[in-house]
């Protein structure tokens, strides 16, 4: 009996010890993973960002804690994007190699690589590992394997990364030459329409011209253009100048001097083109 006794303890002491064992292994396991970051940089720090593939070069640099796109075009960037760019930083690396005595070529990984850079730190992408899914990147001396959350969005085109409004964010509208209709600012600096315009549809559709958002900016695709609309802005001689290239399914406005072009729900055509009484776009 007492034999049984004593089993019996020590079972529940090596059931405790086991028990103990386990959860700080869990627990270190955690914390290791928790500092197990792709790279130490925050993203507060970065300033500036380099994104190349193939043959693009895309240069974004943070202005006045906006995000600005300097190269192959200079306009506003998407900061929703650059976020998520930037959460790269400190994703979890599920695994790192060291890359002396590594043949880099064959992760995929090479000085051709589409690569990104922040602040100078450069990461290489290569391909996908088969077997979890994951993507090899190589950060200095190292290669990792990664989330494959980035690389659709460095390897996208480049309006992938455009501020999806029309205009800069600190744009002034000074006078809106619409298809038949302008809208301009009178001796007493009021708005004023050539058409049976009324004072709030004036403004309405100024404000949709700073606010209004696309659903994607996309790449220029050369059409045959419907019409042309200038927005001049305070403190530039020249308008900018869109032009309105589709309206079938949606409504697409044009910049090929940026070769870059706004698609937007049919809706937005009243919102944008068409103040007043409500009515459809015409067809094409």
């Amino acid at each position: 009996m007492q034999s049984r006794t004593l089993l019996n303890i020590a079972l529940f002491l090596l059931a405790v010890v086991l028990a103990a064992y386990m959860y700080i292994s869990d627990q270190q396991q955690q914390i290791g993973q928790e500092s197990e970051q792709l790279t130490q940089l925050s993203a507060d720090e970065v300033t500036q960002i380099e994104i190349r593939h193939n043959q693009r070069h895309i240069i974004l640099q943070k202005q006045n804690d906006n995000w600005r796109m300097l190269q192959p075009v200079e306009i506003d960037a998407n900061g929703f994007r650059i976020d998520t760019i930037l959460k790269m930083l400190n994703t979890v690396s599920h695994a790192a190699y060291p890359t002396a005595g590594l043949e880099p070529e064959k992760y995929g990984i090479s000085e051709n690589s589409t690569a990104v850079s922040f602040n100078g730190t450069r990461i290489d992408f290569g391909i996908v590992n088969p077997i979890n899914n994951y993507r090899y990147v190589r950060v200095a001396d190292s290669i990792h394997l990664i989330d494959d959350h980035f690389y659709p969005l460095l390897s996208s085109q480049t309006g992938t990364l455009v501020a999806r409004e029309l205009l800069p964010g600190d744009a002034v509208i000074e006078k809106l030459e619409l298809p038949g209709l302008s809208f301009y600012r009178d001796e007493n600096n009021l708005w004023r329409s050539n058409g049976d315009i009324s004072p709030d549809d004036i403004n309405e559709t100024l404000h949709q011209w700073k606010n209004g958002q696309a659903f994607g900016v996309h790449n220029y695709m050369t059409r045959d253009p419907i019409s042309e609309i200038k927005v001049y802005l305070s403190g530039n001689t020249d308008p900018v100048i869109f032009y309105l290239t589709d309206t079938d399914p949606w409504l697409i406005l044009a910049r090929p001097d940026l070769d870059i072009e706004y698609h937007f729900n049919l809706e937005f055509y009243d919102r944008l083109l068409n103040p007043g009484p409500v009515t459809k776009a015409p067809a094409n």
